[in-house]
């Protein structure tokens, strides 16, 4: 899986979401990973989509598109 097959991603206070073209959707808890569990909201929403994965700058964090849908499907 790659951007090409992701529509949207997005944050809330807890969980960062992707949602595919086809509906398909998957999410994390910012809890399961200690660099974005410790960051700020700011933190958190600062982040930019690559050609496989999400990656936070400020927190130098990533995590890939197949194993969020592979891991953590809604």
């Amino acid at each position: 899986m790659n951007r090409t097959d992701i529509a949207r991603v997005w944050t809330d206070a807890t969980h960062i979401y992707a949602e595919t073209h086809n509906g398909d959707k998957a999410s994390y808890a910012f809890s399961q990973w200690p660099r974005l569990a410790s960051a700020t909201d700011e933190q958190r929403q600062d982040f930019h989509l690559s050609f496989f994965g999400i990656h936070w700058p400020q927190i130098d964090e990533d995590l890939c598109f197949e194993g969020m849908f592979r891991d953590a499907k809604l």
